[in-house]
């Protein structure tokens, strides 16, 4: 029963990163036009970038949901969920307050990723076993892993549409 309910909480949290990246798509490249927290970012780069995060966390939330016995894979799916509660939180929310304005991924973030985040973070760490130590250090991690995935996607990005058809 206990796993059961961890594989529907992480197929949760999975469907709600999934839609609060579908926000970010849709709004974000406008946004970023007019925000002192992001700088302008093409809307086909975004659009490639967060195509490819959104893959990468499905996948690790696939072969953790699937059962390896790996434990990288425990610490990558309870670093992602740490690192998507740390994002609600940084940009998302700080950029809503401080713009005072609407700042894309807050809805899904506050509405979705917090409450469904948080159960899977608690869920995984006592179903897993890991300590708080151990959840945070995965949280840090996995963000700084993320940061250097969409740094490197916005480099590719911007080269693949600036590459014309013959």
């Amino acid at each position: 029963m206990k796993r059961r309910r961890l594989f529907m909480i992480i197929l949760f949290f999975l469907i709600a990163f999934t839609l609060h990246n579908i926000e970010e798509a849709l709004f974000l490249p406008a946004w970023s036009k007019t925000s002192r927290f992001q700088r302008t970012v093409e809307p086909k780069v975004f659009y490639f970038a967060v195509s490819i995060v959104t893959l990468v966390a499905c996948s690790i939330g696939a072969l953790y949901l699937l059962g390896s016995e790996k434990l990288w894979i425990t610490y990558l799916q309870t670093g992602l969920i740490g690192a998507m509660l740390i994002n609600v939180i940084m940009p998302h929310a700080v950029a809503a307050i401080t713009e005072r304005r609407y700042a894309p991924g807050i809805v899904t973030g506050a509405v979705l990723l917090l409450p469904i985040g948080s159960v899977a973070m608690i869920h995984v760490i006592q179903s897993e076993k890991l300590t708080m130590l151990e959840a945070v250090f995965s949280s840090v991690g996995a963000g700084i892993l993320l940061l250097g995935l969409i740094y490197i996607l916005f480099g590719i990005g911007e080269k693949i549409c600036k590459l014309k058809p013959r």
